[in-house]
């Protein structure tokens, strides 16, 4: 399962018309929880739905076995199967039923699976979106949307290759994204400006997030005028954002500045009010509803519900990350952890268990805790397993464990969470230690 040079957006045009898959009247599409493959699967659904076909959107692990699609194959035999962005291990044969499955995206051991696979692991969105425009010319929108998961691959600030560089290049010169630089925080556009800092934890700016008082004191200090306090932070004028530019600065770690100014991608077609107009706007509200398991309401949004399924997800978000605020804040001044040379356990006794892969995200980051190690969070109801490494992600971790009879749930690129007894928690920790440490030599 060695990486490959990522195809190109013609080669994957190409590929595409090899592969012998036909859609049926009703479709199933077995989707990773990573915002990407929701795209991915948003993209194709739309060109079925436009056929006057049905589909079906289930989400599941992102590294499965070859037994669990075979189980599948079986439940689903009457439907057409598409998996969306999931590693398939084990050489064993699918087996073919009306059909076999057609695999976007996602990496496999078996030269079968391989043989009806579209794209790469790393070009998930593309790859969706060249199918879905094989069964029906497909809209600005969905090109829009293929642009944006594109960019989520690996994040925007990484550079980008293959067809991922493709589409980006498409939608740019057809005018749907256009590069910004600016705020990259959620409700850059809809939440009052106070709110957008009190609030936000994608990044969390410590001394600032869930402190009204130090937020009050920065927009004086920025001299915002007290009319545009209640508006979004993109209704600031340059000179004005330059200010609050200049008092954040001032306040926050350098290590922070990046994920809150920066490059980020505005979707054209979006309305000026949407949480979803910037690419960062999904990145975050994508990474939220994973955590909470409200992935089906984010495709819902996706799909084009800007009603009730959007002011559900926004509702949801602003909860979520409240509760998370006020664990982090309670965390700070009363710390109860056990550190060895290698991990963190830190107890977290009747905290939900959605906002844990948060709360341990922005403790490594804030240095509540040392920044190099693992930390574990327990609630007395799972165990949540969050790491540093940025070299080793979800789909790694979850490669060492399908061996295992453990319960291991992908809950963040960087966090599983582990429903089982104390012996399993406990060897689920130090096989993540070991994952990490070995990414960090690469």
């Amino acid at each position: 399962m060695t990486a490959k040079k990522p195809p190109s957006l013609k080669a994957l045009e190409k590929a595409c018309t090899s592969i012998n898959f036909q859609t049926s009247d009703q479709n199933i599409l077995v989707t990773s929880p990573y915002p990407e493959a929701a795209i991915a699967s948003t993209i194709i659904s739309q060109a079925i739905s436009s056929l006057k076909s049905l589909f079906h959107i289930s989400f599941q692990q992102p590294v499965v076995t070859i037994d669990t699609i075979n189980t599948l194959r079986e439940k689903y035999s009457s439907s057409a199967i598409i998996i969306v962005g999931i590693d398939i291990l084990g050489k064993k044969k699918i087996k073919k039923g009306k059909g076999y499955p057609l695999i976007i995206g996602g990496t496999s051991e078996s030269e079968q699976v391989n043989s009806f696979t579209l794209g790469t692991d790393s070009t998930v969105a593309a790859a969706g979106y060249v199918f879905a425009k094989s069964l029906k010319d497909t809209i600005d929108y969905n090109l829009q949307l293929a642009a944006a998961g594109s960019l989520l691959h690996n994040g925007m600030n990484e550079s980008k290759r293959g067809a991922n560089k493709d589409i980006i290049e498409l939608a740019k010169n057809n005018g749907l994204i256009e590069e910004r630089k600016g705020f990259k925080i959620f409700g850059v556009t809809m939440l009052p400006l106070d709110e957008a800092l009190l609030y936000s934890t994608h990044p969390y700016l410590t001394t600032i997030s869930g402190n009204q008082k130090v937020c009050d004191a920065i927009l004086n200090e920025a001299e915002i005028p007290i009319q545009k306090l209640r508006t979004p932070l993109s209704n600031l004028n340059s000179s004005e954002a330059q200010r609050l530019t200049s008092v954040l600065i001032t306040r926050l770690d350098p290590s922070t500045i990046p994920q809150l100014l920066g490059i980020d991608y505005i979707l054209t077609q979006e309305r000026d009010i949407s949480p979803i107009r910037f690419v960062s706007g999904i990145e975050t509200i994508g990474a939220t509803a994973w955590t909470r398991n409200e992935l089906g309401a984010l495709v819902s949004v996706l799909l084009g519900d800007r009603g009730r399924s959007l002011r559900t997800l926004i509702d949801s978000h602003m909860n979520h990350h409240k509760d998370v605020i006020s664990t982090i804040h309670h965390l700070e001044s009363h710390l109860q952890g056990n550190s060895t040379t290698t991990t963190t356990t830190v107890k977290l006794t009747g905290s939900k268990t959605e906002i844990l892969p948060d709360v341990g995200r922005i403790a490594l980051e804030s240095g509540i805790i040392d920044s190099v190690r693992p930390v574990a969070l327990d609630n007395d109801e799972v165990y949540t397993i969050v790491w540093p490494s940025s070299e080793l992600n979800t789909k790694m971790v979850l490669q060492e464990f399908l061996s295992i009879d453990t319960k291991i749930i992908a809950t963040s690129r960087k966090s599983i969470t582990i429903i089982g007894n104390d012996e399993e928690k406990d060897i689920a920790l130090q096989k993540i230690v070991q994952l990490n440490i070995g990414a960090g030599k690469k």
